[in-house]
C-alpha cells in the first residue's frame, strides 16, 4: 500500500514537472486582409513578397533561440520565442528606408498573459523615437499612426531613415518584468490608406519664398510660422492626406463649403508688411471658389468684419496656385491683424451651376509679402508697376490684383 501511495506521489510529481516545462506558444495567426500590395511596405510577413525587406532578427536580445513557426489556414510565418528580453531586427546588412509615406504601422503580437511592451525605431542618425503598446493575452493586432510616436513627432522626425525594429520594456500588467517569458510576432508592415476618388496624384510645387517672409495658416514647408489652421467640418469631411515626399494637403471627396482655423484666439496676428495670400487648389472641374476672411466677433474683443472674393479660372484635374493682393479691393480697407476664419464657399462651376459635392484639395495657404521672392527682392515698396511685373513673372497660374483675375502672361480672365 505504502509503495502504492509513493509511486503515486512520484507521478504527481513528475506530471507537475512536465507542466512546468511546457513550452507555451500560439498555435494559430492572423492572416492579412484590407491592403493592396501596392499600398504596403513588409518588414516581415509571408503574405506580402513584392514589397518585404524581409527583416531579420539580429540575436542581440539575449534570447536563446527564435522559432519560425507557419500557422493558420493562412500559414502565417510567425517567430516565437521562449525567453524573450529584448530584439532588433532589420534588413541584412542593415539599411535605412523611409516609411514617411505610409500612414500606419501593422503588427500581430502574442503573449502568454495581459503585458507591455515598447516598440522602437532607431534612425540612422541615432535617434530612437518609441512607442509603448498594452497587450491582452493571445494575438493583438496594432495598426499604429507614426503620430502614436510622440518623441518623434516632438523631435521633427519623420520616418525617413529607419534602421532598426526594436521590441524591448517587456513587462508583465502589473509592471514587473516579463522577460524571460514567452512572446511572438507576425505580419509586420507599414500601409498607407488608398487615396479617394479624385485625390490628386501629387502633392503641388513646393513654396520657394523664405519663412522669415510668410504666415501661414497651414502649409508643411512653413513649420516655424505656421497657425496650424485646420477645417471645421461645418460643411465638408476632409483627409490630412500625406504624400511619399513629406507634403500634406486637406483633401475633401464631397466638398460643398467650410471654414479653416485653430481655435486659439492668440494666434490670428498677420504681420502688416505681409499684403499677399497664396493657396493651391486642385478641382476636378472647372470651376469658381469664393475665398472669405473673417475677423473675431466684437464679442471675443475682435472687429467682427467678414469679407470675401470669388476666384475664378481654376483649371480641373490641376493644381492651381491662387494669390489674392491684400492691398487691393475688396480687402484693401481691412486690417488683417484679428483674423479668425477663412472659409471656402460658393464653389460653382464656371457655367454659374454648382459644383458642390465634387472633390477639391487645398495646401499652402499662406500670407507673404510681394516683396520677396524665391531668388530677387523688389527694393522699392512704391513701385507698384514694377511689384505687379515681377509678381507675374512669378509663374503664378492665377494673378489677382484690383479685383481683378489674370493668367501668369497677364491677360485676364
Amino acid at each position: 500500500m505504502k509503495k502504492h501511495v509513493l509511486f503515486v506521489a512520484m507521478a504527481a510529481i513528475f506530471s507537475l514537472n512536465l507542466h512546468a516545462q511546457e513550452i507555451q506558444k500560439p498555435d494559430t495567426a492572423y492572416g492579412v486582409s484590407g491592403h493592396e500590395a501596392e499600398d504596403v511596405m513588409a518588414l516581415y510577413c509571408n503574405h506580402f513578397t513584392e514589397n518585404n525587406l524581409n527583416f531579420k532578427v539580429l540575436g542581440w536580445g539575449g534570447v536563446s533561440t527564435w522559432e519560425t513557426l507557419n500557422l493558420g489556414e493562412a500559414q502565417t510565418k510567425v517567430l516565437a520565442c521562449q525567453d524573450m528580453k529584448w530584439e532588433i531586427m532589420a534588413s541584412d546588412p542593415a539599411e535605412a528606408y523611409d516609411f514617411s509615406g505610409y500612414t500606419n504601422l501593422h503588427f500581430d503580437v502574442w503573449v502568454p498573459e495581459a503585458s507591455h511592451i515598447k516598440v522602437t525605431f532607431e534612425t540612422a542618425a541615432g535617434l530612437k523615437p518609441t512607442c509603448s503598446f498594452r497587450l491582452n493575452a493571445g494575438w493583438n493586432t496594432i495598426d499604429a499612426e507614426p503620430a502614436w510616436w510622440k518623441d518623434a513627432e516632438e523631435n521633427g522626425y519623420d520616418f525617413k531613415d529607419a534602421k532598426f525594429l526594436i521590441f524591448e520594456g517587456y513587462l508583465k500588467a502589473d509592471s514587473t518584468s516579463a522577460e524571460g517569458s514567452p512572446f511572438a510576432f507576425a505580419n509586420i508592415y507599414w500601409w498607407k490608406k488608398p487615396a479617394p476618388k479624385g485625390m490628386p496624384d501629387e502633392a503641388p510645387a513646393k513654396p520657394t519664398i523664405a519663412e522669415e517672409h510668410v504666415q501661414a495658416l497651414f502649409s508643411t514647408t512653413y513649420k516655424e510660422n505656421n497657425f496650424n489652421f485646420a477645417p471645421t467640418s461645418w460643411g465638408s469631411q476632409w483627409i490630412d492626406y500625406s504624400y511619399t515626399n513629406g507634403e500634406h494637403i486637406w483633401f475633401a471627396e464631397d466638398f460643398a463649403w467650410d471654414g479653416f482655423t485653430n481655435w486659439d484666439t492668440t494666434r490670428y496676428a498677420i504681420a502688416e508688411d505681409l499684403d499677399m495670400m497664396h493657396a493651391d487648389v486642385y478641382v476636378t472641374v472647372d470651376a469658381k471658389l469664393k475665398f472669405t476672411f473673417e475677423a473675431l466677433s466684437a464679442g471675443d474683443g475682435g472687429s467682427g468684419w467678414k469679407q470675401g472674393l470669388l476666384v475664378d479660372g481654376l483649371k480641373a484635374n490641376q493644381w492651381n496656385s491662387v494669390t489674392i493682393d491684400l492691398l487691393n479691393a475688396p480687402f484693401d480697407s481691412y486690417d488683417f491683424t484679428d483674423l479668425r476664419y477663412l472659409i471656402l464657399e460658393g464653389f460653382v462651376k464656371t457655367d454659374g451651376s454648382s459644383a458642390e459635392h465634387t472633390p477639391l484639395a487645398i495646401a499652402n495657404v499662406y500670407f507673404y509679402s510681394s516683396l520677396y521672392e524665391a531668388v530677387e527682392q523688389v527694393q522699392d515698396d512704391s513701385q507698384k508697376s514694377a511689384k505687379s511685373q515681377k509678381m507675374l513673372r512669378n509663374g503664378q497660374l492665377l494673378i489677382i490684383r484690383g479685383g481683378k483675375t489674370y493668367n501668369a502672361q497677364g491677360t485676364e480672365l
